[in-house]
């Protein structure tokens, strides 16, 4: 627990790699997808922890779980709307840091796919607009080794399905029911 969802998150952070982790992700607290996808990415290797992202620097406590966890790498999940440039740079000033993000959370859910996975015979898709359906899915995806990539509701985007095609994936899975994902989504159909 903790006295919000940042303190959460470190909390969790801790208790799940007490020995420290070689990587993390850093992601808004106020936005869930990037977090979504970033969460069945890292595939364990390390926390996501979340941040106040408009803040314009990283806070204190944050700083000191990466330096305690030995962190090597830090990925910003997320534009510069969702996690500021400031984060960003106390962030690279700790470990290497990539900044993971895109116009919209479609482009930024292929962006961190992108960074973690260059084959995948499977991938998820889940609504980009709601949270739940992916946040079971985060799970699912280390379990198979399979990215999350948020779609539209009625649609893949095309760069998406792309991105799909290119990991080699033979098998999709979609996360969640007919209002969440249309049968254009289920028929693998591009937006116009």
């Amino acid at each position: 627990g903790g006295a919000d969802r940042y303190e959460a998150s470190r909390n969790i952070a801790k208790a799940a790699f007490p020995d420290g982790a070689p990587t993390a992700v850093l992601s808004a607290g106020t936005k869930f997808a990037d977090a979504l996808s970033a969460g069945a990415a890292i595939d364990g290797d390390g926390p996501v922890i979340l941040v106040k992202g408009t803040a314009s620097t990283l806070d204190a406590a944050t700083k000191k779980l990466l330096t305690d966890l030995d962190v090597k790498s830090i990925a910003i999940a997320g534009g510069e709307a969702s996690v500021s440039a400031g984060i960003q740079t106390d962030a690279a000033a700790i470990a290497t840091t990539v900044r993971l993000g895109g116009a919209d959370r479609y482009e930024a859910s292929r962006s961190i796919n992108d960074h973690f996975f260059t084959e995948a015979d499977h991938v998820l898709l889940a609504t980009g607009l709601k949270f739940s359906d992916a946040l079971a899915g985060s799970a699912y995806g280390p379990r198979i080794d399979a990215p999350l990539f948020t779609v539209k509701a009625d649609c893949i985007p095309a760069a998406t399905l792309a991105q799909i095609e290119e990991l080699g994936a033979t098998k999709v899975t979609l996360l969640g029911g007919p209002a969440s994902l249309s049968a254009a989504v289920e028929n693998l159909e591009t937006c116009k």
